[in-house]
């Protein structure tokens, strides 16, 4: 087992029981009721505990989450989101929970694209000529065929509505996040993709950070290396 260094181990320490909790899905220790093993075992990413670079999702936080938050306590506004329930297990929870409009949330906010889906908005753009950013692509039916029909001519599924996809970015984000890199298939890969369409922002985060990068690279190669990942750039 990797071993997990004394400055991790203290942060766990002065977090109280929630950081013992966290500690116990590091190691893989936590079950669920039933006994069986719980799905947030991370057991797999303890050799990350002790990697030299500093890796963590908290620039959501000091980018995204406080300055919005910041922005509703002194206004007293609140905000209109357009996530969907169908895009992770915590937005559905929420949208099952508050429904489309949470007034009564500790933050209030009205999603009401919740019961939307990916289809949903691909087929609104496409039938309504809206323009998007061309990192996504055009639109197209998927397993789309020139010159043949598809099961959408046919009107066997979802009421004779095409099922959509883009040829290009799926999802976006910022640009230098690597959350869920590793499970990108090979020439699909974020990074192998800026390179061909960003190649001065790949270059600058790939750079080291003593020459005035961001030191991906470098970053990427101890994760492949320790992590037996294979992440391509």
């Amino acid at each position: 087992m990797e071993t997990i260094p004394y400055e991790v181990l203290r942060e766990v320490v002065e977090a109280g029981q929630k950081g013992a909790y966290k500690l116990r899905e590091l190691l893989g220790l936590n079950t669920m009721g039933d006994g069986k093993p719980s799905k947030f075992n991370y057991s797999k990413w303890i050799f990350a505990a002790g990697c030299p670079y500093p890796i963590s999702n908290k620039c959501c936080d000091v980018m995204k989450k406080g300055p919005a938050h910041s922005y509703i306590t002194k206004t007293g506004r609140h905000p209109m989101l357009a996530t969907m329930a169908a895009e992770s297990r915590l937005r559905t929870t929420d949208w099952l929970r508050n429904g489309c409009n949470g007034f009564d949330m500790k933050r209030p906010r009205s999603t009401p694209m919740s019961f939307w889906t990916e289809n949903d908005v691909l087929l609104y753009i496409w039938q309504n000529h809206i323009p998007i950013a061309s990192v996504y692509g055009d639109i197209i039916k998927e397993n789309e065929v020139d010159g043949q029909i598809d099961f959408a001519d046919l009107g066997i599924f979802d009421l004779g509505l095409p099922i959509l996809k883009t040829t290009g970015c799926k999802h976006t984000g910022c640009m230098f996040c690597g959350f869920g890199c590793h499970l990108e298939k090979p020439g699909e890969g974020r990074f192998e993709r800026m390179k061909e369409t960003h190649p001065k922002q790949y270059e600058w985060i790939m750079k080291k950070r003593e020459d005035g990068g961001l030191g991906y690279k470098d970053v990427i190669d101890w994760l492949n290396e320790h992590g037996g990942l294979d992440i391509r750039y």
